[in-house]
């Protein structure tokens, strides 16, 4: 009876790792095709020894740096296909922002959004890994950069047990999931932010996202530097208004 108990509790051990856990194989299939066709940028391996993640560092292009932007992906790609960080890395390089473009936690091929909201926890770890690592080598004005759920990552992280290094955030296309999740509450996230924030949305951004700019807004009424921006008539990945984006982002981080 003893055994039996141990094997109940070994599996479903098992299984609440692979709930919470990120799919590695996805991951290392990613890393092999970013490393056979990526030629610009610098691959850097950050985590656990058993367990890396891979980051895209990309330099500065121009003299008079200005600071490091950590980028945050959109659900289930990783940083060179999603279409605005791919964008991201290289307008900004080149307007005196370095850019760290992490791979995030992934859930098997097809999983739903509300799947990877278990694996907000292990985003943040790598956020705080990526900028204990650049801090450690000197970088000074470091910010986060998130795509949609990447930017719910962002958010999540910088509302629980924030890194001081990073001074400020943007979120491209936001939205407030309705969930009973404690990962993924945005208003309340919101009102725990203190440092620059910048919100981005399209026009024709999905409904939620749209619908709910006004309440963000009002979430952050304490947050005298929350601004919120919206792109008329566009809508992620912003094909069309992507130099307008990328060029609003640089200069609020500018700014700040």
């Amino acid at each position: 009876m003893l055994i039996k108990k141990v094997v109940i509790a070994l599996f479903f051990c098992l299984i609440s790792l692979n709930l919470y856990a990120s799919d590695a194989a996805r991951e290392a299939q990613y890393a092999r095709e970013i490393s056979a066709s990526n030629s610009k940028d610098e691959i850097i391996w950050l985590g656990e020894p058993n367990k890396p993640f891979l980051v895209l560092y990309r330099e500065s292009e121009k003299s008079g740096f200005k600071g490091t932007a950590i980028l945050l992906h959109h659900m289930a790609g990783h940083p060179d296909n999603d279409p605005l960080i791919y964008t991201l890395r290289r307008e900004l390089a080149e307007h005196n922002w370095a850019t760290f473009a992490l791979q995030m936690p992934l859930r098997e091929e097809g999983a739903p959004e509300v799947d990877y909201y278990s694996l907000f926890p292990e985003a943040k770890q790598r956020i705080d890994e990526a900028t204990r690592h650049l801090a450690s080598h000197g970088a000074e004005s470091i910010v986060l950069v998130g795509h949609q759920l990447g930017a719910l990552m962002a958010l999540y992280a910088q509302a629980n047990d924030p890194m001081q290094e990073i001074k400020a955030m943007v979120t491209i296309g936001l939205n407030a999931p309705e969930t009973d999740s404690k990962n993924a509450q945005t208003f309340e996230f919101i009102k725990q932010v203190r440092i620059p924030f910048f919100d981005i949305y399209g026009e024709q951004d999905g409904k939620d996202i749209v619908d709910n700019a006004r309440e963000r807004r009002i979430s952050a009424r304490n947050n005298k530097q929350y601004r919120q921006f919206k792109l008329n008539r566009a809508s992620s990945p912003y094909w069309n208004d992507q130099p307008l984006l990328v060029k609003r982002v640089y200069g609020w981080l500018s700014h700040y």
